[in-house]
């Protein structure tokens, strides 16, 4: 909590407000160097103490994602809708893209800052390096950072199909435009680098900063940039790695996973973390979840509900229950009176455990903007601390977990790979399966292991899309009224950024 508490008080240190009114390609505002700003006038480079201060301004910038960040990056999968009023959205969802997109330009634009944020960190923590006279922890500190930058790199080139990789901050705008695959080996090549430099514990067991980056999580990194190579025996690798620490479990409760129980998870191996301290005033330190929300009589009077921008879709819910799916159809899908209805009407009676209430006794009701709630990103109002009324406070955001390591492991083994774990895929798979109540597999192919990510992770960072893209399957993502095909695998890049960065206007 205290850590937590440092990375709340570093807000007002990190480099994203140079950035606030300006585009990335801004070199002069992104060239301030760190110690002129005011913030940081007092700073003591002789106090070696001081030197985990930049870390925690990096970690800061890493979990205040915008509200659009998450929502845009999730919308174009056939797990999710836009719902909502933003034009934006609802034309991405439709695979409609303009340069023009506001909401594309903010996650570019928001990686970046975030991106400049670390390669700050990495500069002030080597000023603090003599008087730490720790090399090994100064290391570590930095290879930290370098984990924060792949991941905000990671996300950029799976949607926009590639990246400027930034050597130094100096030289921005000269530098090359990379494609989707060498922008990914530069991350492999990172984490590479990176990872004999981390701590080999889960992250829940660091004490220095709970649920902070150690190898597992570069592992995990590095497997999925292997896996958008088609690298399977790169992705087997990785995975191996992470399975065979036996530092990992996989939460015993699906459904509260994504509750408060569900925080620094022995599944979570990324997890952007956030608190209201316990108070029912004073310091937040929390995501933007009003998005996700959806009309509501909740249990805790005054719990705001949200603004219906992030719906499951009814391709989704019809695939779980066509599955059999209980807990994590019940976690991923909340339902109005309406939605009720309508899937009745399509796909027939519906099990008796399907109400409009969740288990905590909050009533979701009908409103205009969606009929169902994505319910891995929707906080019951029980959770909340007495005072606090704003949707998912005190809720964490889980980015990668180990359930998602065990697929990946299982898809790249089915594909020809070997694993270096004593696990099959049919393990793995079952792993997974088993935790949510469904009967074993044996002889797994790839496309049940697809089926498997598509029922477990569902609504979660665009993974759907991103898994349906790499497989070439248009067929999927053509549904609902959407017509997909391979041009609209990425979005243009920003046309705000495109007037400041040259190299971007040829394209890949």
């Amino acid at each position: 909590m205290k850590i937590l508490k440092n990375i709340y008080l570093m807000r007002p240190l990190i480099l994203i407000g140079i950035l606030v009114g300006s585009v990335f390609g801004c070199d002069e505002k992104l060239n301030a160097p760190f110690e002129d700003e005011t913030f940081t006038s007092d700073v003591d480079y002789e106090d070696a103490d001081g030197m985990i201060l930049p870390l925690l301004g990096a970690y800061e910038g890493l979990y205040t994602r915008g509200w659009e960040d998450p929502v845009t990056v999730g919308i174009r999968g056939d797990d999710v809708n836009a719902a909502g009023d933003q034009v934006p959205m609802q034309e991405q969802d439709q695979f409609i893209y303009l340069a023009s997109h506001w909401n594309a330009n903010a996650v570019w634009q928001g990686r970046y800052n975030d991106i400049v944020n670390a390669f700050t960190a990495i500069d002030e923590i080597n000023k603090f390096r003599p008087a730490a006279n720790n090399d090994d922890l100064a290391d570590q500190y930095v290879a930290e950072c370098r984990v924060i930058r792949a991941w905000l790199y990671l996300d950029i080139i799976r949607t926009f199909g590639g990246c400027i990789v930034i050597d130094d901050l100096t030289n921005i705008q000269n530098a090359p435009l990379s494609n989707k695959v060498e922008a990914m080996e530069y991350i492999v090549d990172e984490m590479t680098d990176v990872i004999p430099l981390l701590p080999d514990v889960h992250p829940n067991k660091r004490t220095d900063i709970p649920g902070g980056i150690t190898q597992f999580t570069a592992y995990a990194i590095q497997a999925i940039a292997y896996q958008e190579m088609e690298d399977y025996q790169g992705v087997a690798d990785a995975t191996s790695a992470i399975i065979n620490s036996g530092e990992f479990d996989l939460h015993s409760d699906f459904y509260h996973l994504f509750k408060l129980d569900g925080k620094l998870s022995d599944e979570n191996i990324l997890e952007f973390q956030f608190s209201d301290f316990n108070s029912a005033t004073g310091d937040n330190f929390s995501h933007l979840f009003a998005p996700f929300g959806m009309a509501w009589n909740p249990v805790r009077t005054g719990a705001g509900g949200g603004w219906g921008f992030y719906e499951p879709t009814k391709k989704y819910i019809k695939f779980m229950l066509d599955r059999g799916e209980t807990v994590r159809l019940e976690t991923s899908v909340t339902w109005s009176p309406d939605g009720i209805t309508e899937i009745q009407n399509e796909w027939g009676a519906l099990p008796g455990w399907i109400t409009n209430f969740n288990r905590e006794g909050d009533e979701f009701i009908n409103n205009a903007r969606k009929k169902w709630g994505a319910g891995k990103w929707i906080q019951p109002s029980t959770e909340l601390v007495e005072g606090r009324t704003s949707p998912g406070s005190n809720k964490n955001i889980i980015v990668i977990r180990y359930a998602e390591m065990l697929l990946m492991y299982a898809e790249a083994l089915t594909r020809g790979a070997n694993g270096s774990t004593s696990l099959s895929a049919d393990d793995a798979v079952n792993l997974v399966r088993d935790r949510a109540g469904l009967g074993d597999l044996t002889g797994v192919t790839t496309e049940q292991v697809l089926d498997e990510k598509f029922a477990e992770l569902g609504t979660e960072w665009g993974i759907r899309f991103n898994d349906m893209v790499r497989t070439g399957n248009t067929a999927a993502l053509t549904h609902e009224g959407r017509t997909f095909d391979m041009s609209k695998a990425y979005l243009p890049f920003p046309a705000d950024q495109v007037s400041e960065l040259p190299q971007l206007a040829d394209g890949l």
